[in-house]
């Protein structure tokens, strides 16, 4: 079973309208599909945590039809969603997931799998909304022998709706005269995230400057800086390893060499006494 779109972003002018989301059977058989509704906070590495009752739950303002259906092998089902907001509701993000399950078939197994997917909802309510981010760590090594470099970043949403880091937009750090991006990630209203991205062809050498910068909503950027030296003491201690060997098998030379003179010489000096 799959699911698109995998995330829905309504808007304020998308608010009373039907949306649709479509479940795909990608199987053999016959599957049963049951929507439902959870409340959810995110966690750090971006996954779902769902809970009975979550702070700027929407789960009371979105409808679902069908609920319960049934996809044929290799066929696609439309679920129809439609958003009402109450009145006065706070601006800025609320947000559900709709749980699309597919419960494991009663063929009497021991074990039975029941397969999901959690497909979030985040329902902007107009006002003046705020999209900041605010970069709380970054964690990179100051030396390192080569590549490829990790690089970690935790960003912490400041404002009032979740902003996205994707595409065009993706968070960059410019290191080394070039740019290092991280993967496409979201920073929900009221949470943090954590991600990471790796710096795979440094320079063999390097004593290198990174800046990394997070736009903000007042026009005011955060900026980070740190430096990374890359000094790849494997391949140096291998050099110097290399050239004393290299020294030694042309002392030994020098001796043999002047060893045979001299037993020459010797040799000369007989014949001649």
């Amino acid at each position: 079973m799959t699911v698109s779109p995998t995330r829905l972003v309504v808007s304020g002018d998308a608010v009373g309208k039907t949306l649709s989301v479509t479940v795909y059977n990608n199987g053999r058989t016959p599957m049963k599909v049951e929507v439902g509704k959870r409340d959810f906070v995110p966690a750090p590495n971006g996954s779902l945590i769902f809970q009975e009752h979550a702070e700027y739950s929407a789960s009371s303002w979105i409808t679902v039809r069908p609920q319960r259906f049934t996809i044929g092998p290799k066929k696609s089902r439309a679920v129809q969603v439609r958003v009402t907001v109450p009145r006065n509701p706070e601006v800025g993000d609320h947000q559900v997931a709709l749980v699309f399950m597919s419960p494991a078939p009663a063929d009497g197994g021991n074990i039975r799998i029941n397969r999901g997917i959690g497909t979030p909802v985040y329902i902007t309510v107009p006002g003046p909304v705020d999209d900041s981010v605010r970069l709380a760590r970054l964690s990179a090594p100051s030396f390192a022998l080569g590549g490829p470099i990790r690089i970690a970043a935790t960003a912490q949403s400041t404002g009032t709706v979740h902003r996205d880091f994707r595409d065009a937009n993706r968070l960059k750090i410019r290191v080394g005269g070039r740019t290092v991006e991280f993967p496409d990630f979201t920073v929900v209203r009221g949470a943090t995230r954590e991600i990471t991205t790796d710096w795979r062809r440094p320079p063999l050498f390097c004593w290198c400057s990174a800046r990394l910068t997070v736009p903000s909503a007042d026009g005011q950027p955060q900026v980070v800086t740190f430096r990374i030296v890359i000094i790849p003491l494997h391949l140096v201690g291998g050099a110097f390893v290399l050239i004393a060997v290299a020294a030694l098998v042309l002392y030994l030379a020098r001796r043999r060499y002047r060893a045979q003179v001299l037993t020459a010489a010797r040799a000369m000096r007989a014949d001649e006494g």
